[in-house]
């Protein structure tokens, strides 16, 4: 294969890896002249085409004018996780070598494309020229000198059609998803629950819009629910496809945040109880005149020793923030002199950082997650509120509510040199799980496995039965205690959760909510490296395979050799008797049997999808663990800090 020699780095699809440095052409020839051959890095590197290469090979291919097929495969697959650098005895980088080679090979939707892809997505009837022309029906397609016909036919090679009938859902308000739906033909309508519970119709869809980019963007469930009102056709295009063509075409990106912006906040404007009344015109004209700040997480919005905003309403479209004010150093967060008084989220509106609280003070305000927020001039929220003064009264109701949980706050713990205002209205327990919960990010997951401690018997059972139905254990039942209740050490399912960063699809998210390993995995580690909570685990499932065909005197052995492992620790994996799928940007191919037999896998709790109960709670025998929504249960930062003292 030739490869193309000064491709555009921004190009190449290395977004877990941005502060990656490429090698210099002097850099390169170093490291391949110190590389002594011994093929740890291949033996290490979780791909199972690594098992049909050789160092040598890939050593020639790095510095020859051309690149072997199998080279270029395996180039391709490559998800630069960085397997391959602590094992070398010379401490050479091959993941920058291979960030070299990915480079020469260039862009495979430069490519022409396989049209037998194509065609098989193609409805009856249809041509490529008629496919084509209805994805330039798109706003965003419609210049051809950004998007190329070539990258709208990889597009559709790599996506699907789908076909629903009228009457039938194409998804519902509050499930997960991360696909985008482009309207080929036929109408749908959107809809959202209002704030009196019933049904509120928001619009039709036609050919040529999208829905779903909410999803892809940000991870948060779907805002609205779509509902076929004729025979819809659609091309459902998965996250990592999208998230590819915008790496190709970054205007693709600005175009879809513009307008997700638009969409997200008259939907917010017309769902809450604060707008409740305001004609539709002018929520309209509010959503295009606010101005969306997109924030990272950890991102800092106000700080307490700056200067603070406050003739802006500020509304939070997604996401979750949290609030502090200084304390004395080193009892505060992390060991810091920062105290958390209370977390928001979607939904809840302020008029900058002094209003936080409701009490005119300033406070550090950052978010948790990734959070999108709108804001609004103060000339026009005056407007607001003198033609409808019910609104101004809704809203010094909510900062009215603001200043009380602040002031059940106020106590030793947040203010420990001001005596005066201690309330004894609010428990230390109860300030300090609020800490807990929102530090800790227990408050963005959506089903959490917590256990009561005034039950439990520490009998283990729990673990013990999740390891009895997926071969390993999937939690830890021991972590952080808040009260009397341990939160589990498993996976939360988080409402935006930053694991899902992988190029192959191997870690996906069904519409309940459910995070879970696909058949695509190959145990790169990324997601588990990029989990803060430490809930995902990466198996060698050939170690698995070994220890499960040891002889029972072999065992016994190991047991007296002080190796303690669980009787039920060699069950292999179900996925590992599956063969390893390709990802939707990985390029088909025949391939042998070698090359598609897992090496790693990564393995998480998944709510036990696919089975009609949770076995961690099935199984305990006094009833101490319960799968909870941390916000239901542990209540808002009001309910919080309004406990009393046992």
């Amino acid at each position: 294969m030739q490869v193309k020699e000064g491709m555009n780095e921004s190009l190449i699809s290395v977004t877990h890896r941005a502060d990656i440095r490429p090698l210099s052409a002097d850099e390169i020839q170093f490291e391949i002249n110190m590389c002594i051959g011994c093929d740890r890095c291949l033996r290490a590197c979780p791909l199972p085409s690594a098992d049909t290469l050789t160092i040598a090979e890939l050593n020639m291919a790095t510095i020859s004018p051309a690149l072997p097929d199998s080279v270029a495969r395996f180039t391709d697959e490559c998800v630069m996780c960085g397997s391959c650098v602590p094992v070398c005895p010379v401490d050479n980088h091959r993941d920058l070598l291979m960030l070299s080679l990915k480079k020469r090979l260039g862009l495979r939707w430069e490519e022409k494309v396989e049209m037998h892809r194509v065609l098989n997505q193609l409805p009856n009837g249809w041509s490529t020229p008629h496919m084509l022309q209805r994805l330039r029906e798109q706003a965003l397609f419609r210049d051809e000198r950004l998007v190329a016909n070539n990258y709208l036919l990889h597009l559709v090679a790599s996506s699907s059609i789908v076909q629903i009938q009228p009457g039938e859902l194409l998804f519902r308000e509050g499930e997960f998803g991360r696909e985008l739906y482009f309207v080929l033909d036929g109408l749908c309508q959107l809809s959202s629950q209002g704030p009196d519970g019933k049904e509120m119709v928001l619009g039709v869809l036609r050919r040529g819009e999208y829905i779903g980019e909410q999803g892809m963007l940000n991870g948060q469930p779907r805002p609205v629910t779509v509902l076929a009102q004729s025979e819809l056709l659609a091309l459902k295009v998965p996250e990592q496809v999208m998230q590819h063509l915008i790496e190709i075409v970054p205007a693709v990106k600005d175009f879809f945040e513009q307008l997700h912006a638009r969409r997200l906040v008259q939907t917010m404007l017309q769902r809450l109880p604060l707008f409740q009344g305001v004609s539709e015109n002018d929520l309209e004209q509010l959503a295009q005149l606010a101005r969306i700040k997109r924030y990272a997480r950890d991102e800092q919005l106000f700080s307490e020793e700056g200067r603070q905003v406050h003739e802006s309403l500020h509304l939070i479209l997604d996401g979750f923030v949290r609030v502090g004010r200084r304390t004395l150093a080193g009892t505060g967060r992390e060991k810091g002199s920062e105290r958390i008084i209370a977390y928001r989220q979607s939904g809840d509106y302020f008029v900058g950082g002094l209003d936080m609280l409701g009490d005119r003070k300033a406070v550090t305000v950052a978010t948790i997650t990734r959070a999108e927020i709108a804001e609004f001039e103060r000339d026009l929220l005056m407007q607001l509120f003198q033609y409808y003064p019910e609104v101004l009264q809704r809203f010094q109701e909510r900062l009215h509510g603001y200043k009380q949980a602040k002031e059940a706050a106020h106590s030793g713990v947040f203010e420990p040199f001001d005596l005066r205002n201690i309330n004894t209205l609010s428990a230390a327990e109860a300030r300090a799980g609020l800490h807990s919960l929102v530090s800790d990010g227990v408050v963005e997951g959506t089903d959490v496995l917590v256990i009561d401690l005034d039950k439990c018997i520490h009998c283990n059972e729990c673990e013990e039965a999740c390891e009895r139905r997926h071969g390993h254990s999937r939690m830890n039942r021991t972590g952080m205690v808040v009260g009397n209740i341990s939160i589990a050490t498993a996976c939360r399912q988080c409402q935006d959760p930053v694991c899902m960063l992988c190029s192959r699809a191997g870690i996906a998210r069904m519409p309940g909510g459910e995070v879970y390993i696909t058949e695509s995995c190959i145990g790169c580690g990324i997601c588990a490296e990029r989990c803060p909570y430490d809930n995902i685990s990466i198996v060698e499932l050939s170690d698995r395979a070994e220890q499960s065909e040891q002889k029972s005197w072999q065992q016994f052995s190991r047991f007296f050799l002080g190796e303690k492992k669980s009787s039920r620790a060699g069950k292999p994996l179900p996925m590992a008797k599956t063969p390893l799928d390709p990802g939707p940007l990985n390029k088909p191919a025949a391939v042998d049997a070698l090359s598609v037999m897992r090496k790693k896998i990564a393995i998480k709790c998944d709510l036990c999808a696919g089975y009609n109960n949770q076995a961690c709670v099935e199984a305990c025998p006094t009833g101490a663990a319960i799968r909870v929504n941390p916000v239901t249960f542990f209540g808002s930062t009001e309910q919080i800090l309004r406990k009393r003292a046992r």
